[in-house]
């Protein structure tokens, strides 16, 4: 499993499509704290929602960092077809774990806050972080070329529902006549305001990563038993 993902990780960066997410959400993290000092909590909400679209963009072109046949001719070699796509989704969040710290990391080392962020605000800041990527990516695997046969939805899909999701923040919790929507829907604007109002916090988080399972789950599920 180890070799898979190295191997994973090699073919990503030689395809050179890390560098436009990449190269913008590092643009965007500078310019968010270009003016110093920085409120601690605003600017971590500011940089989580950055990275929830950034890293759609970032899961769907690592997914798709091998060409079809290429892909095809790797499964061969791995023999098993879970395997394949189980390496790559922890290739993907490893990358999500990594990208969560520097954001955290980043303006902490640079002493960009305008006071220095709590050990409780500094787990929050990456959890929110983290959540925010992991629900992205989950929600950007539906839309890859192993669950659509047509890849005219592989971006427009993903920043539909990302965008839908921000807009739900202004419905009033818990959002009564929505439900059946809502809920379907990455829960960050259930994230946001557990934390605003330090309500509930760890059930949002958990909310977040067990959303995020369950629709990973559903995406091994299909990919496993679908001919592609």
């Amino acid at each position: 499993m180890i070799a898979l993902i190295r191997y994973h990780y090699l073919t990503y960066l030689k395809s050179y499509r890390y560098i436009p997410p990449l190269a913008l959400y590092l643009i965007l993290l500078i310019i968010t704290y270009t003016y110093t000092p920085n409120p601690v909590l605003d600017s971590f909400y500011n940089t989580s929602i950055y990275l929830f679209f950034i890293f759609s963009w970032i899961t769907i072109s690592f997914m798709h960092a091998e060409n079809s046949k290429q892909e095809r001719i790797t499964r061969l070699h791995v023999r098993k077809k879970s395997v394949y796509f189980i390496s790559k989704i922890i290739s993907a969040v490893v990358l999500s774990i990594i990208l969560s710290a520097v954001s955290i990391l980043y303006p902490i080392v640079f002493d960009m806050f305008s006071s220095m962020p709590t050990a409780k605000e500094q787990v929050f800041g990456y959890l929110l972080h983290l959540v925010s990527c992991l629900t992205s990516m989950s929600v950007s695997l539906l839309f890859t070329r192993h669950m659509l046969r047509t890849g005219n939805l592989s971006w427009f899909g993903p920043v539909f529902v990302l965008v839908l999701t921000l807009a739900v923040a202004g419905v009033p919790y818990p959002y009564e006549g929505l439900q059946m929507v809502i809920y379907l829907l990455p829960p960050i604007a259930a994230l946001i305001h557990f934390i605003s109002e330090d309500i509930h916090v760890w059930i949002g988080f958990c909310w977040g990563l067990a959303y995020s399972a369950v629709v990973i789950g559903f995406y091994l599920s299909i990919v496993r038993n679908r001919d592609i």
